[in-house]
This record gives structure tokens, C-alpha cells and sequence, in this order.
């Protein structure tokens, strides 16, 4: 990342974090870690914000880049004055294959990746259906936090099969885990299955994603099939109900949907049974 798009990335930032009712910028090393830059880049970048207005900056225990923007707004008793929501959201495709950094690009947004954990592990009795594997094979988990913008956007879980993915934790995994599978392994996932929920951080997740024990966040569990429909993946992220929208192309139904077939059924059976009913009167 060059400079300019260091300072544009924690311009929007900074922007982003006042209009959310944050006061203060992450520390240097925090920023440096989430965009993958040097330190000097970071101080550079805040020297230059604090010229123009944006931040000014303490030193000390309560040192740090201050947002002038949310300090200089009028003080209020109701915290709930503050919608979380205001600040710029990533859009999330539903019904599309497509890798984080990817999607952050398209958006205008800088992607960065904190890996958190990756481990060999035997599998559960799900994965071991799902991916067709024996007793003795095992697992590749990889466990990462992804940023947009400096900013905390999702947790995420990725699991594959180890013996189809060999050395896949020896290789780097700070990009596209997509990307690498192609790169190395010569697979793509082409279609993949997702339940959503709405659910509330727990201690570990919110810690993770530096947010309150509670906060909204959205949990997508993903099966992802090759072309062939080969199964690839079972991942499980944690979105940000606050940082992220779901974007959800809706085409015109035909009726042959599986959902609609399951529609049609529980109808034709309501029917029948009131038929009955009037029969039987």
C-alpha cells in the first residue's frame, strides 16, 4: 500500500469512527498491523491529520489520536443519541462466491487480515461426512479477523479437508484463501450453501473483533462445492450487523424454487384438510 492510499484509508477512517460516536483512533502499532504498513507510514499519515484539522494527539497513559470531529459535537446524556449504524457499511453479495478481499476492493474499501490461529485438528462427525474423510485424516482450520478500512469487520472460521488441501497451513494466509486454493490447488469454489442468523457477540467474539459483549453481529454458515460439487469448505464468519449490509439480487419466481415447492406443499395440505372438514360437515 502506498502512502496516498495509507492516508485515504485512515481519512475514511477517522470519518467513519466520528459519525459512529467514536472519539479516538486505534493505536499506531493496532493500524500498522490492520493495513500491513510501517509505523512511520501511520505516523506520517497522523501528522498530516492533525495539520488539517482531524485529530489532535496526546501523549500519555490517555495518549493517542482524538477524532476533533466527535469532540466537537454537542455533549448529550442519551447515549442512545448515536446510531451505530450511520457510519459507511460494506455491502456482503448473497448468492455469489467471492473471496473478502475481493468484495472490500470492489467497494472502494482497504482489506487487511489478522490471523488469529491455523492448526491441523481431527474433525467432527459432520466434517468427516461432509468432506468424506476417514478416521485418521484431518483438518485444516484457519481462524482470521478481517478489517475494511483499519476498521473490525468479521471473524472468521475456515475449515477444509487437509488431505485435499495438503500444506495448505505452510503457505501464506493473510490474502484470499479463495485465491490460494485456485493458486495452488487448482480449485474454485463455484456455488456454496449459507444460513444466516442474527446473533449476539460472545466474550470471545466480541474480544476478537474489539466490540461490547452483545453487540448485533450477523453469522453466516457456509458450505462452499467446487464445479464438479465437490464439497470445499464449511466456514462460519461473524459480520458486523453495524459494519455490513446484505445485498440480495431477487429475480422473478417460477415456482419450481425448492422453497416454493415446500410453500406449495404446506398450501395443498391446508387445503385438503379443509375440503375435509367441509365434507365431513
Amino acid at each position: 500500500m502506498t502512502y496516498e492510499e495509507t492516508f485515504a484509508t485512515i481519512t475514511r477512517l477517522a470519518d467513519d469512527l466520528a459519525r459512529r460516536g467514536f472519539t479516538k483512533l486505534p493505536a499506531e502499532r493496532e493500524l500498522a498491523e490492520r493495513l500491513n504498513v510501517s509505523r512511520s507510514s501511520i505516523r506520517r499519515a497522523l501528522a498530516e491529520l492533525e495539520e488539517k484539522g482531524v485529530v489532535h494527539r496526546k501523549r500519555g497513559r490517555t495518549g493517542g489520536a482524538y477524532l476533533t470531529a466527535a469532540e466537537s459535537a454537542p455533549d448529550t446524556t442519551f447515549s442512545d443519541e448515536v446510531d451505530p449504524a450511520e457510519g459507511r457499511r460494506v455491502e456482503r453479495p448473497l448468492g455469489t462466491v467471492v473471496g473478502v478481499p475481493q468484495m472490500l476492493r470492489s467497494q472502494g474499501f482497504e482489506s487487511g487480515t489478522r490471523l488469529l490461529s491455523a492448526s491441523y485438528e481431527h474433525p467432527t462427525a459432520e466434517e468427516r461426512e461432509y468432506f468424506g474423510l476417514g478416521p485418521d485424516d484431518l483438518i485444516a482450520a484457519i481462524v482470521r479477523i478481517r478489517f475494511a478500512d483499519g476498521d473490525s469487520l468479521s471473524l472468521e472460521s475456515f475449515r477444509v479437508s487437509a488431505t485435499r488441501f495438503p500444506q495448505l497451513l505452510e503457505r501464506s494466509l493473510i490474502g484470499s484463501l479463495y485465491d490460494l486454493l485456485v493458486e495452488h490447488y487448482g480449485v474454485r469454489p463455484a456455488t456454496a450453501d449459507e444460513q444466516i442468523r442474527v446473533v449476539s457477540a460472545s466474550p470471545r467474539v466480541a474480544a476478537a473483533l474489539a466490540v461490547e459483549v452483545g453487540t448485533p453481529l450477523l453469522k453466516v454458515n457456509r458450505n462452499s462445492y467446487d464445479g464438479f460439487g465437490a464439497p470445499v469448505e464449511m466456514s462460519v464468519d461473524y459480520f458486523r450487523a453495524d459494519r455490513t449490509v446484505l445485498h440480495v439480487p431477487a429475480q422473478p419466481g417460477n415456482g419450481q424454487e425448492p422453497g416454493a415447492h415446500r410453500l406449495q406443499h404446506r398450501l395443498d395440505t391446508a387445503a385438503d384438510a379443509q375440503r375435509g372438514i367441509a365434507a365431513d360437515a
